[in-house]
C-alpha cells in the first residue's frame, strides 16, 4: 500500500516540484492551491502526511491547518513558509502542525520530512488499531474484570464485571 500526501501551495512550481519529488519516491500525491480545494480533497481522501503552505494568496494556511486536524486528526501536517515568523510558528503548533519547515525545501529535507510524517502517522493509526482490539477483548470475555491504579482505585470495569456486580460503568 502506498502512502498518500497532499501538497497545499498557491504556488504553482512548489506544487509541481514537490509531487515530482514524492511520487519519484513512490509516494500518491494530490495537490490543492487553495482552502476550497484543500478541504475537498480532506473529504475524499485519507492523507497519511500534508505540506501545507501558510500563506496560501489572500488565505491563511492555518485555516486549512484547522480544517485538516478536524477532518483527519491524526495526520501530520508540517507547515511550509517562505516567510518565517515566530507568530505564524506559534500558531501552526498551536494549532497542531507537525512540524515547520523554510523555503526552499530541496529534495532531500522534503523526503525526510516526509517519511518521518508518514512513520508518525503509522504508529498512530497502529496504536488505535491495537487499543480498539485490545476494549474488544476487555469487553468480550466472560469473566468480571477489574483494572485498579497502584493506588487501588478501581479505573476500568468490563461488561462482565457490571453484570456480575450488578452496578453501571460509573
Amino acid at each position: 500500500m502506498s502512502c498518500r500526501i497532499l501538497i497545499v501551495d498557491d504556488e504553482e512550481s512548489i506544487r509541481f516540484t514537490f509531487s515530482e519529488f514524492l511520487s519519484d519516491a513512490g509516494y500518491i500525491v494530490d495537490t490543492a492551491e487553495n482552502f476550497a480545494r484543500a478541504t475537498a480533497c480532506f473529504e475524499a481522501n485519507d492523507y497519511d502526511a500534508i505540506f501545507l503552505d501558510i500563506l496560501l494568496g489572500r488565505e491563511s494556511g492555518i485555516d486549512v491547518l484547522k480544517a485538516a486536524r478536524e477532518l483527519n486528526p491524526n495526520c501530520p501536517v508540517t507547515m511550509v513558509t517562505g516567510a518565517p515568523e515566530i507568530k505564524t510558528a506559534a500558531a501552526a503548533v498551536r494549532h497542531g502542525a507537525f512540524d515547520y519547515l523554510t523555503k526552499p525545501v530541496n529534495q532531500e529535507d522534503l523526503l525526510r520530512q516526509a517519511a518521518r510524517a508518514v512513520a508518525f502517522k503509522t504508529a498512530i493509526d497502529q496504536k488505535e488499531r491495537y487499543q480498539k482490539r485490545m476494549t474488544a477483548v476487555f469487553q468480550g470475555v466472560k469473566e468480571g474484570i477489574l483494572v485498579f491504579d497502584v493506588a487501588l482505585k478501581l479505573i476500568d470495569i468490563n461488561f462482565s464485571a457490571q453484570g456480575i456486580l450488578s452496578c453501571g460503568e460509573e
